[in-house]
């Protein structure tokens, strides 16, 4: 009897957290847990992180360099297992794959855990170049995978290639699928005319290709600056609005080559956000080939919720662009492709009722995703 009415305990772990986790631990507490969540940064749009939820903050993600990044990863991940040690011995703990070590603690720590896999680690490591695939240090992060993935209660991931990429590590009935959601009462249409962002930047009667994102490495952003140099349509504006380690490296090359038609922004206020990213008349969502089985860019399901058409560029056959086609929204392409890209740019810039058709699928594809999926992981007493 006293364990029935037990208090239930959770700790939500996530370096870098947003509307996702607030959306969780929402809805933990609305279901009775007393929920903690532990966050170097909590980005909060309209729907805010409920008051009864304690908060813990740790070091913040930095992601505008290399080494940052590491020391931020590392640094966090330090403070992590000092908290569990010391504040979370009882409570369940959904550890989230930001720091990328954070779901190995478990195994320096007695509590009951679940995992929720965002990138899948040391695999996206490896296939973005940054260690090798026979390192060392692969084969003993995929050995200590196998062990904090068997003993978790469960193991939650978005999309069904990072499910089969998850089967290496633990039987495929202990992983669930969870897709990413957005929000459909903070992001949502704005007409051109009424819209704060065209305005603030005279963008008015331009074809606006959006790129709203980190500017890494692996995130291709220089092919747009390429497609721009390339384009023909004096219309057409490419809008690039973010930060990281290639910005200074695409405002070089946009300067040098005195590129009219590209618009390199830094990243805007939450509540300049609807008006930027409905501003686009086609939005670009960028994956590496060696990450197309591994991560899925959770900003295309903001794209969707301001009816967006939608341009991958990706590997063939990912969840990316399974994601586009399957819901007509859009089209994708291999990076290889420009000629290819940029004639869809072309074309869709010169009509209309393209444009208007593709913006139906994107909001009609929108509805599937809402935050109701919270529930494929709180439906668990845990």
């Amino acid at each position: 009897m006293g364990n029935k009415n037990k208090l239930k305990r959770i700790a939500i772990i996530n370096q870098d957290s947003g509307y996702l986790m607030i959306d969780i631990a929402n809805e933990y507490h609305k279901k009775g847990y007393e929920t903690t969540l532990v966050a170097g940064r909590i980005v909060q749009r309209d729907v805010v992180l409920n008051k009864g939820i304690k908060v813990w903050k740790i070091l913040r993600y930095n992601r505008s360099s290399t080494i940052k990044r590491l020391l931020s990863w590392i640094g966090g991940t330090i403070q992590i297992l000092f908290l569990i040690w010391f504040k979370f011995r009882n409570m369940h703990l959904l550890i989230v794959s930001n720091p990328p070590l954070a779901p190995l603690l478990s195994l320096l720590a007695n509590n009951r855990y679940s995992l929720l896999i965002f990138d899948v680690y040391p695999d996206a490591l490896a296939d973005y170049g940054f260690v090798k695939r026979d390192s060392m240090i692969v084969k003993m992060w995929t050995k200590a995978n196998k062990k904090a993935y068997k003993h978790a209660f469960r193991v939650y991931t978005l999309s069904p290639g990072m499910c089969k990429a998850l089967e290496k590590y633990v039987e495929s009935d202990k992983i669930d699928l969870v897709p990413l959601w957005t929000n459909n009462v903070f992001l949502k249409p704005i007409k051109k005319e009424d819209n704060l962002f065209v305005k603030k930047y005279k963008l008015e009667g331009k074809f606006i290709v959006l790129y709203s994102g980190n500017f890494g490495y692996s995130h291709q952003v220089d092919l747009l600056v390429e497609l721009a140099s390339k384009i023909k349509k004096n219309n057409v504006m490419f809008v690039m609005i973010g930060g990281g380690a290639m910005e200074m490296e695409i405002k070089r090359k946009v300067k040098s080559n005195q590129m009219d038609n590209c618009l390199i922004l830094p990243w805007q206020e939450v509540d300049m956000l609807p008006y930027s990213l409905s501003s686009a008349d086609l939005s670009v969502v960028t994956l590496s080939e060696k990450a197309a089985s591994v991560a899925i860019p959770s900003k295309i399901f903001n794209y969707m919720s301001v009816g967006s058409p939608i341009l991958g560029i990706t590997a063939k056959g990912s969840d990316l662009e399974k994601l586009i086609v399957n819901y007509k929204m859009g089209k994708s392409f291999q990076p290889c492709q420009l000629d290819e890209i940029l004639q869809f740019i072309e074309a869709l810039s010169a009509h209309q009722a393209m444009v208007s058709e593709y913006r139906i699928k994107s909001l009609q594809a929108s509805e599937f995703h809402t935050s109701k999926n919270t529930e494929l992981i709180t439906q668990y007493d845990v």
